[in-house]
Formats: C-alpha cells, structure tokens, sequence
C-alpha cells in the first residue's frame, strides 16, 4: 500500500511531515532537475571535516543495488520444487509452472527474462543470505544491512564509508538514490549522496508496515543531530549547495534535461514505486557521459507480504524482472556491459510455512549478482526444507556482509577496511 491511496495514510497523518523528515535526514541542498527532485545530502559531523584522504576513483566498475524491503521471500524466488515438504509447507502458495533451473529447484514463473540470463551464464543466485541472529524485526534489520555493522551500527553506511575512501566531497554523483529520498546504507563521514525522486518530492511513502511506528526516521537519527560549530555547519551547507549545482548539470544531460533549466521537460522519473521506472532512470545515469560508481534503487514496491501474497508477488517479480532486463539491454546497447552488475538486497526472508494467504517473516534470503561479468550459477547454500531452524525459518549460511564484500571486491576496494576483518568475497565474477 501507498500513502496517498485509498485506505492509507498521507504522510502528515503519519507524522512524517517534511520538515520532520528533512530535520532527520542530514543536510541536504536541492533543486529541480528535468521534472525530478534533485537533492544532496550530507551528514553533518563534528569540528573539521573529516581528514580521511580517499584516494581517487580509479576503477570503471559499477554497481546498481536494488532494495527489496519489507523481506523478499526465498522460497517464491528459487522453488525448491521437488521436495515434497515444500507443498506441505505452501499448499496454497506454490506457484504453478515454475521455471526450471535444474532437477530440484525453480525461479518464479514471472522471472522469464532473468531464467534466460540465468540459462546464458549471467546470473549467480547467493542462496542463504542474512544477518547471524536476526530479530525479525523490519526496522533492526534494516538499520543493520544499512550500516554493515550489526548490533552496532553508529552513524554512517557500508557504502556511505566507501564512498569516503573513493571520492570524499569532490564527487556528489559518484553515490546516487533514485526514490523519495536519501538511503543510510550511503550515509558517509566524508562524502556527499545525491538522491532524486519525482513529483513527489522528499515527502516519504512507505509501506503499510510504517503505518504506526516512527522508527524509520530514527534510522536517520545520528544523521541529524546537530554537531560542531555554527561556523562549520554553515561551511558544510555551502558545500552542499555548491555540490547540489554541479551535480544538477550532469544529471540533466544525463536525465535529458539539457542544461540543467528547472523547467526542462522530462515527464519520466521513478514512478509510484515500481522497478521498471526506477530501473529506467538508472539505466540514463549509467550510460550516460558521467556515470555513478553507485545506484541505489529504493521504493521497489511492498516485499512485506503478510496477506495477498500470490498476486503480489506475482506482480512484484514480473516489475523486477522487466526493470533488470531492460536497463542491462541499455547498458549492452551502450557498449557499457562489461563494467555494471545488479544485485539485491532484503532484510531477511520469509518463513518456510505460509501463514494461510501470505508469509510472515523469516530469516535467510537469496540474492542476485547479474551481468555480463558474472560466472553464472548458484553459490553460498542450496535450500533446504529439511534443515529449518526452530522458528520454522531457513538458517542462515552466508553472512550478508559476504555479499558485501562481493560487491566492494567487484568496486576494487577493501571489504575489511570498510565491513571489519572475516568476510569472503563469493567468486561470482568471471574474472
């Protein structure tokens, strides 16, 4: 569900006021930028700036994180549909006609392009992912897969971090959000995040699992808070402005806006929550003539799937699967495909056993790296029904800060300098 639509709460009603949200989210300078919002955020931080030297940009690579939030659930994802506990578990909920990957296992019958990819090597499926000793809980697990720092997870993001090492303050596009707002996950000490949305601005739209809980906006709390003196904060708004004005150049020749005009026409943006749409923007800043070393794609729809779950989710893959297609066939058209891979992300995953029209939440998920760089094939744990923990949920195998580390090996950084010492890299890429 949406605010804004019939039976939901608009943002005011949730508290969510966008002075509330603004005042939660950091600095921020904005403009508009062929018919999108355009904003810059940064964290403000104590004293002097930051005296992390990052050292300059010098990798092509890039990487589109897509977020599923609200729990993607596995086992609708990758059908272990030989095993007969899965139909005793989901008597309802099993779909019909899944497409084979092998003698036991299926993807949903709604990702046919990503079967076709999968079948020519471009797709390795991370089975077993999550958080060691999840709570379950959508907000404490968020807030954990955001930062890269479970239990404790301070002020800045797993990718905010990077981008400090990378490209500091120098370069507002090297991090970008498409959705209505900054994402934590790169929220850095030393570094700029550009967000941009459509029409609707920086008002948040949540799902209906937001409803009655202000926690979302303490996930930005210490982004917040009010450190240092006047003088400097009024420095890091300066920049913030400066880095909003050039960055609103780039992305409207990127957007086709040409110079930038806040008038400029562009009835295109992310959309009312779909992938395709946000997939669609992605594909305009990757190919175009100064492309980000990170996306982050938010506002993906509603993956909280309580109730309804057979439509929804039906709906929820052929969006997906449509928005991954079509930006890697704009990035192939490109000449560009050598240098970008998708993958996704979700707090946990669902429970094994369906709750009568729908799921509650569980623990392992599985995840995908796509591209033209990926050795296609399936890594960390296959599922298994007969190993389900004492909650009824998939154990976890693959710690989530692995795939991490898998994405920050493929942008040619240190995963222990940003995630801590014992994480492995899953071998997904073809070289």
């Amino acid at each position: 569900m949406d605010a804004g639509r019939p039976g939901v709460p608009d943002a005011d009603a949730l508290g969510w006021s966008r002075r509330r949200f603004l005042a939660g989210a950091g600095l921020v300078a904005g403009a508009v930028v062929a018919g999108h919002t355009l904003s810059v955020w940064g964290r403000p931080v104590e004293g002097a700036a930051p005296t992390i030297a990052p050292a300059r940009r010098s990798s092509s690579r890039i990487v589109v994180i897509a977020e599923l939030a609200g729990g993607n659930d596995a086992l609708d994802t990758v059908i272990p549909f030989a095993d007969p506990r899965y139909r005793s578990l989901r008597p309802t909920l099993a779909p019909t006609s899944p497409l084979p990957l092998d003698e036991t296992s299926a993807l949903h019958p709604r990702l046919v392009r990503l079967a076709e990819r999968y079948r020519s090597g471009q797709v390795a499926i991370v089975e077993g992912v999550g958080v060691p000793d999840n709570d379950l809980s959508h907000f404490a697990s968020l807030a954990t897969w955001w930062s890269g720092r479970p239990g404790d997870p301070g002020a800045t993001g797993w990718l905010g971090r990077h981008l400090d090492r990378t490209v500091g303050f120098d370069d507002p596009l090297a991090g970008v959000v498409i959705g209505p707002g900054p994402s934590p996950a790169l929220t850095g000490a030393a570094s700029f995040t550009t967000s941009i949305a459509d029409a609707r601005g920086l008002t948040p739209r949540g799902p209906a699992w937001l409803a009655a809980d202000a926690a979302l906006l303490d996930a930005w709390a210490d982004m917040g808070r009010a450190r240092g003196s006047r003088r400097h904060l009024e420095d890091e708004v300066r920049r913030s402005v400066a880095a909003t004005d050039e960055a609103r150049t780039e992305l409207a020749r990127a957007l086709g806006g040409g110079t930038g005009d806040a008038e400029a026409a562009d009835p295109t943006g992310p959309g009312e929550g779909t992938a395709t749409a946000a997939f669609a923007v992605a594909a305009r800043l990757v190919t175009g003539p100064r492309p980000p070393q990170v996306v982050y794609l938010t506002d993906l729809g509603d993956f909280d799937t309580h109730e309804g779950q057979a439509g929804r989710r039906a709906a929820l893959m052929g969006d997906l699967d449509a928005g991954i297609d079509a930006f890697l066939r704009a990035v192939e058209a490109a000449g560009r495909a050598d240098d970008v891979i998708v993958v996704t992300v979700s707090e946990f995953g669902r429970r094994a056993q369906e709750n009568g029209n729908g799921t509650d939440h569980g623990n392992a998920g599985t995840h995908f790296v796509v591209g033209a760089p990926v050795a296609g094939g399936r890594y960390g744990r296959p599922t298994s029904l007969g190993t389900l923990d004492a909650r009824g949920n998939l154990p976890v195998a693959v710690d989530y800060r692995d795939l991490y580390a898998t994405v920050l090996g493929w942008l040619d950084a240190d995963p222990e300098a940003i995630l801590g010492p014992g994480f492995t890299p899953q071998d997904v890429f073809t070289t």
